[in-house]
């Protein structure tokens, strides 16, 4: 009577495949981690540059001054619990124009600033 299963071998050998097939998927998960923090930070920043916009065409925002803001955009009052720091810069344009540049930094990764350009006409 013979007996149905795997031999020691043939578990091994399936073990020792499996094994190598997630040491060289695991590089891809990596990028995949990395490739999704960066499209965030691109998302977030775009959506704060937005509203730190709105509030300067409104008159709200003081230029020069860093606002500290959480991975929705909230701003903060202090860095402590910050996941973005931006800071805005404007220059007067003759006629009634101003120019802002918003630069966005995720806290932690200076080599993710985003910097963002736009002109205005002055609220009265």
């Amino acid at each position: 009577m013979q007996r149905g299963g795997f031999s020691l071998v043939e578990a091994t050998l399936s073990i020792g495949l499996l094994s190598f097939g997630f040491l060289t998927l695991t590089p891809l998960l990596s990028l995949g981690l990395k490739t999704s923090r960066v499209a965030r930070d691109d998302r977030v920043t775009a959506q704060i540059a937005q509203t730190l916009i709105e509030e300067a065409r409104q008159g709200t925002l003081t230029p020069g001054t860093p606002l500290y803001l959480d991975i929705q955009g909230a701003t903060l009052s202090s860095a402590q619990t910050a996941a973005y720091i931006a800071q805005s810069t404007t220059l007067a344009i003759p006629g009634s124009l101003t120019q802002m540049k918003l630069q966005i930094t995720p806290l932690g990764a200076p080599d993710r600033a985003r910097t963002y350009a736009v002109v205005y006409q002055t609220p009265q």
